[in-house]
C-alpha cells in the first residue's frame, strides 16, 4: 500500500504564518566555525522519560560516547511537564542543558524566554561539521524528516518574510490506538454473531450496548472454554477459565464511585485532554488558535463541539464509556482494563504494552482510534523533539548537533523499536533493523513485542495510508497553550461524573482561561 506523509492540521496556520519573531537575538547565536572538532566536548541532555525508556536513551548515549569522543551528562526530570518547568526555571541562570526535548507549545516558551536556537544554520552547514573519531558521520537534512513531524518545528517562530525558523528535530514520535481485549471479543461475537470491534462511535453506542446486554448474565461468574457461562471454574470443561468475570458487577450508575473497582465498562479513553481535543475535530470544530499577535484564541466554545459533548454524554450515561475516575483511577485505564473492567481502550501507543495481561488471561488486539464519520478522520501526533538551547562554546554547540543527528536519524529506528515509538524519519523507518522488526513472524515475538508490531503497521500501513484519509493533527503552539491544555483536560470528567451540560462545563472552561479569551 502506497504511504503518504500525513497531513498535519495547525490551528489558523495562515494568521500563524504572518506572525514575526519579535524576541531577542540568541536564536541567532551560531558557530562562526562548523569544521571544529567536536572529539572531547562535554555536554548536557535533559529529558522527560521514565525509567524504562531512559533505560533505553542511556545504553544510545553510551555508544555515540564511545563512538564520538564525546561526553554527555543525561538526565531525566521524571515527566514533560516537569522538564518544561525547570528549563524556564533556569531561564535566567543559564543552568539549562545543552540538548532537551521539547512539544512546539514549550519551544514557544523557549522563544519568549529568549534561550532556544534557531537550526537552519546547522542544517546548512551540516557537511562542514566533523568528528575526528567518526568515519561514518551521519548527514542530516530538513528533508529527510517525514514533513507532519517536522512541521510542528517550524511554526512557533518566524521570519519577517513569513516563513518559520526551525527550532527542533523529531526524535520520538507517537499518537493513539484503541487497544481491545481479543479473546472477549472472541466470546462474546459467539453469543451474538452482531459484535465486533466498533471503527466509529455511532457503532460504539450500537456495539456497546449489545456487549453490555451479553454481559448481563456473566456478571461474578466465569467463561469457560467452551465460551459457555459457569458459576465457577470447578463448573467448566477441565476446570480452565477462558474469561473471569467473578469480580465484576454491573454499572447500574455510571457515577457511583462504590462501584469504582467493580464496574464494567465496555469502552474507556486515558487521556482526557485528548479526547476532548479530538472530538473538537472529529465533530467538524475547532480547538485553538493564534490571532495577529501571536496570542492564543480559544476556538471550541461551538455548537459542533457542544454536539459532540452531548453524544459522549448520553454514551456515558447508558454505561457505555469510562474514563479513569471511572475506576478510581487517576490517569489511566491500563489496570481496569487488565482486570477486564472495560474492554477497549483508547490510549498513547508509547504506553499501549502497559494494558497487556500477565500470562495467559488474555490476548489483545490493536485498532485505529473511533471516529465520528468518514469524512473526519482524526487522530492526534504526539511526542517531542530535540531542541537545542543557548548555552556553551561554538565547539560544545557542535557536540550537541552531532548527537541530535545521532539520536534523531542514526540510532531512531532501534529507539522506535525498544520504546514502542515510531521513526521519525525515511532512513529510520527503511532501516534494516525496523523492516525485520515490521516483518517478523508474530509467533516469534513476545507478547509486547506483537502488540508494538500491531500498533507499528496501523501506523504506517492505515494512518499513513492516503487511501485511508486520516489526518494527524497538531494545534498551533502558542505561550500558554500548555495551561489551556491542562483545563480542557477537566472538561469531560465534570461532564460525566458532576453530571454538567456542555454549555456549562465550557463556560466553566472559558471562565478559568479568560487571558486567552478577550
Amino acid at each position: 500500500m502506497k504511504e503518504k506523509f500525513i497531513k498535519t492540521l495547525f490551528s489558523s496556520v495562515i494568521l500563524g504564518l504572518s506572525l514575526v519573531s519579535c524576541g531577542g537575538n540568541k536564536g541567532n547565536s551560531y558557530p562562526k566555525d562548523y569544521s571544529i572538532d567536536t572529539t572531547g566536548a562535554s555536554i548536557t541532555f535533559w529529558t522527560p522519560f521514565g525509567a524504562e525508556i531512559e533505560g533505553y536513551v542511556e545504553s544510545y548515549i553510551q555508544d555515540f560516547e564511545n563512538e564520538y569522543g564525546i561526553n554527555v551528562e543525561l538526565e531525566s526530570k521524571g515527566s514533560y511537564d516537569n522538564l518544561r518547568k525547570a528549563i524556564v526555571g533556569a531561564a535566567t541562570s543559564g543552568k539549562y542543558p545543552n540538548v532537551a526535548l521539547a512539544y512546539p507549545d514549550h519551544m514557544a516558551e523557549y522563544v519568549n524566554n529568549d534561550i532556544i536556537l534557531r537550526l537552519d544554520s546547522f542544517f546548512e552547514h551540516d557537511n562542514e561539521t566533523t568528528n575526528s573519531l567518526v568515519s561514518d558521520n551521519v548527514s542530516l537534512a530538513i528533508s529527510d524528516f517525514y514533513s507532519d513531524y517536522m512541521k510542528e518545528n517550524q511554526l512557533v517562530e518566524f521570519k519577517s518574510d513569513g516563513s518559520g525558523y526551525t527550532l527542533g528535530v523529531p526524535f520520538n514520535k507517537s499518537t493513539e490506538v484503541m487497544v481491545y481485549n481479543e479473546t472477549f471479543f472472541d466470546w462474546a461475537s459467539s453469543v451474538d454473531s452482531d459484535i465486533k470491534v466498533p471503527t466509529t462511535y455511532e457503532e460504539l453506542e450500537v456495539i456497546g450496548t449489545k456487549i453490555l446486554n451479553v454481559m448481563d448474565n456473566a456478571y461474578g461468574k466465569i467463561i469457560g472454554e467452551d465460551n459457555k457461562i459457569y458459576n465457577s471454574a470447578k463448573d467448566a470443561p477441565n476446570g480452565k477459565i477462558k474469561l473471569d468475570f467473578t469480580k465484576l458487577t454491573k454499572n447500574t450508575d455510571p457515577t457511583d464511585s462504590k462501584l469504582e473497582s467493580t464496574r464494567f465498562v465496555p469502552f474507556s479513553y486515558d487521556s482526557q485532554a485528548n479526547f476532548f481535543i479530538t472530538l473538537c475535530r472529529q465533530w467538524g470544530g475547532e480547538y485553538t488558535g493564534v490571532d495577529q499577535n501571536k496570542h492564543g484564541k480559544l476556538l471550541f466554545n461551538s455548537d459542533k463541539v457542544k454536539e459532540g459533548l452531548a453524544y459522549i454524554q448520553k454514551l456515558f450515561n447508558k454505561g457505555i464509556i469510562g474514563i479513569p475516575a471511572s475506576y478510581g483511577e487517576a490517569k489511566y485505564n491500563s489496570n481496569p482494563f487488565k482486570k477486564i473492567q472495560t474492554v477497549m481502550n483508547i490510549g498513547s501507543t508509547a504506553g499501549a504494552d502497559n494494558a497487556l495481561a500477565s500470562g495467559d488471561k488474555f490476548t489483545t488486539g490493536s485498532a485505529p482510534v473511533l471516529y465520528k464519520d468518514s469524512e473526519h478522520k482524526y487522530v492526534i501526533s504526539q511526542g517531542t523533539n530535540l531542541v537545542m538551547l543557548d548555552k556553551g562554546s561554538d565547539k560544545e554547540r557542535l557536540a550537541s548537533w552531532q548527537l541530535v543527528k545521532y539520536l534523531s536519524k542514526k540510532v531512531n529506528g532501534e529507539f522506535a523499536i525498544d520504546s514502542g515509538y515510531f521513526p521519525s524519519c525515511e532512513y529510520a523507518q527503511n532501516s534494516e533493523k525496523y523492516q525485520e522488526f515490521l516483518n517478523m513472524n508474530p509467533s516469534k515475538l513476545l507478547p509486547n513485542e506483537v502488540q508494538s508490531q500491531q500498533i507499528a503497521k496501523i501506523n504506517s500501513s492505515i494512518y499513513m495510508s492516503e487511501s485511508e484519509n486520516w489526518t494527524k493533527f497538531v494545534d498551533t503552539p502558542f505561550v500558554g497553550s500548555a495551561r489551556c491544555r491542562e483545563e480542557v483536560a477537566t472538561i469531560i470528567p465534570q461532564l460525566f461524573t458532576d453530571k454538567k451540560t456542555p454549555e456549562q462545563v465550557l463556560e466553566t472552561a472559558l471562565k478559568n482561561l479568560v487571558d486567552f479569551n478577550k
